[in-house]
């Protein structure tokens, strides 16, 4: 017969009391749903994120599968809405993005040049002068064309036609000023050729040494370089846009050397 101790009774008892006190206690702990105080850190990598009961996530922060930082919002049905960071890649690192149903961003800051608006891009309104129409053979030629407008997006996009008479050449000069003076931005020219003819041409350039929220006006100049007649310069349209590679982003304006120096 087994040698059972004899107090084998009163520790059962013990034990059992114990767990009820436990199970007790447990109960009356207060729900973990809360936080009144203090703060909740998640490093090193983990996401905390909230979710549907279909399983589509709403909102996560943290760090992500491919390793980027951010914080991401969606709609009830999974699809994407806001965004910052998330997916670390050369020409997205980091960008804040407002997303459309098909995930297509339609708010976002400059992939490339991180000062600038992205998206939207925003349309430059241009006015027509008396000179758009022109026989002037001047070397400063007639403006055909203003514009102004504060610079939001870090490339300009401007497309314009002329038309030059038979055997007449049209030289064309877009300029840029932000408040001291013009500087030449594109000098190109259209040819009449036999019969008279227009010419398209489209201008994309970095807004170079111009910062964000900067106001600048822009002219358009023209006048007839070769035989005679008169010319006619139309702006068809223009918008400041995003970059679509490294090397559209606009170069920082000179800093002017301290006199000392």
């Amino acid at each position: 017969m087994a040698n059972v101790p004899q107090d084998i009774t009163d520790r059962l008892k013990r034990v059992e009391r114990q767990l009820k006190e436990l199970t007790s206690a447990a109960n009356k702990a207060p729900a973990l749903d809360q936080i009144h105080s203090g703060d909740v850190v998640i490093g090193e990598g983990g996401q905390l994120r909230a979710e549907t009961p279909d399983g589509h996530r709403v909102f996560s922060v943290g760090q992500t599968p491919r390793d980027d930082w951010g914080a991401t919002l969606a709609r009830q049905d999974g699809t994407p809405a806001l965004a910052v960071g998330i997916d670390r890649t050369a020409d997205d690192a980091q960008m804040i993005r407002v997303l459309a149903r098909d995930g297509a961003a339609i708010v976002m800051d400059d992939p490339w040049a991180g000062d600038y608006l992205g998206r939207p891009a925003l349309p430059i309104p241009w006015q027509p002068t008396p000179g758009w129409q022109t026989a002037t053979t001047s070397d400063a030629g007639a403006v055909s064309w203003y514009a102004a407008t504060r610079v939001q997006c870090p490339v300009l996009h401007l497309i314009t036609e002329t038309y030059a008479p038979t055997r007449t050449t049209a030289t064309m000069v877009l300029e840029c000023s932000t408040g001291d003076g013009y500087e030449t931005w594109e000098t190109w020219t259209a040819a009449g050729g036999r019969d008279g003819a227009w010419t398209t041409h489209t201008v994309t350039r970095p807004m170079h040494a111009i910062s964000h929220f900067t106001d600048a006006v822009w002219r358009i100049r023209h006048r007839v370089s070769k035989g005679r007649g008169r010319i006619s310069t139309h702006v068809i349209g223009s918008y400041q846009r995003n970059t679509l590679a490294k090397d559209e982003v606009p170069k920082p304006a000179r800093q002017e050397a301290h006199p000392s120096e």
